[in-house]
């Protein structure tokens, strides 16, 4: 009973940390503009990776010479896997600014179906036949949820809107980027390590665009203090090594469950508390985007499972 209960709070805890993401992130930047996209993308890497460093040492028992080792072995590789990872939050927080968290949640969550389509030119993966299902039905929800309600009227789609969208779905792109890449560099690394190696290069990056960059500054708020703290542990370190344990017993379906779960959240939690809507176009498009990362996620998990069968 235990045991089940610790499962689903793991299970919430990744739902909810990475739904928060661009809800957080419009509240910060938009409404409030409190901090600019650098700096929230700064502090999150930067307090994300201090829990991390306390988890891998306490929890997973890795030792100081272990990360060294990796990143003396690894270094020119985490610098690039780091800059896909550092500037991935940052098209998130400039995206939110011109287009709504709903919005941005599903275009940002879409690098699921993305990740086939990259995999097959950098890895060399085929893309099978339910991989071109799932991309062709994200593709048609990705069109509906970018031009929503202009649709049937584009001549007076807003530039800003565009570009908002864009920037959401290139954050997509850099976190699918940034997975394929991992599995073809670390595939035999400890996935907490090197994610916390690319969170600590990423902060280090985003350093300068943070505070030499302007604007550089800041008029943040206690809850605004509070946020990003929740953003960094919450939906950053805990939400990721959550989610790397519960990879161990979920089943296909429940992935695919929980990742379709994530930008539904986003609404939810964007309509109660940031007075968002949603046309029945963006509910269509959202439904397409959905069937098409589930059915990815249901693929791979199955993978995995008959290469944990043969290795067994």
């Amino acid at each position: 009973m235990k045991k089940k209960l610790a499962h689903w709070l793991k299970v919430a805890t990744v739902v909810m940390g990475w739904a928060l993401t661009p809800v957080i992130g419009d509240y910060l930047i938009d409404q409030k503009q409190e901090l600019s996209p650098f700096q929230l993308a700064f502090f999150r890497y930067l307090i994300a990776a201090v829990v991390l460093y306390f988890i891998l040492i306490f929890q997973s028992k890795v030792k100081n010479k272990d990360i060294w080792n990796s990143l003396q072995n690894n270094l020119l590789k985490y610098i690039f896997v780091a800059i896909f990872s550092a500037f991935m939050p940052v098209f998130l927080f400039l995206a939110v600014r011109d287009t709504t968290a709903s919005t941005a949640s599903f275009l940002l969550n879409a690098n699921v179906v993305l990740i086939p389509i990259f995999a097959f030119f950098i890895l060399k993966e085929r893309i099978r036949k339910i991989y071109a299902l799932a991309i062709t039905l994200s593709l048609i929800g990705l069109f509906l949820v970018i031009f929503n309600e202009y649709l049937f009227n584009l001549s007076e789609f807003p530039m800003g809107a565009l570009i908002g969208n864009l920037l959401a779905f290139g954050s997509g792109i850099l976190w699918a980027l940034y997975t394929v890449f991992l599995k073809k560099f670390f595939s035999t690394e400890n996935p907490l390590l090197v994610t916390f190696v690319s969170l600590s290069l990423g902060s280090v990056i985003l350093v300068f665009f943070a505070f030499l960059m302007p604007p550089r500054e800041m008029s943040i708020s206690v809850l605004g203090v509070f946020l990003v703290i929740l953003l960094a542990i919450l939906s950053t370190s805990l939400a990721y090594s959550f989610w790397l344990s519960l990879l161990q017993y979920l089943s296909a379906t429940e992935t695919g469950i929980i990742q379709t779960l994530v930008p539904i959240t986003s609404v939810i939690i964007s309509i109660i508390f940031l007075g968002e809507t949603i046309t029945w176009i963006f509910a269509i498009g959202a439904l397409f985007i959905l069937a098409g990362i589930f059915l990815v996620e249901m693929r791979r998990t199955k993978e995995l499972e008959h290469i944990t069968e043969k290795v067994d």
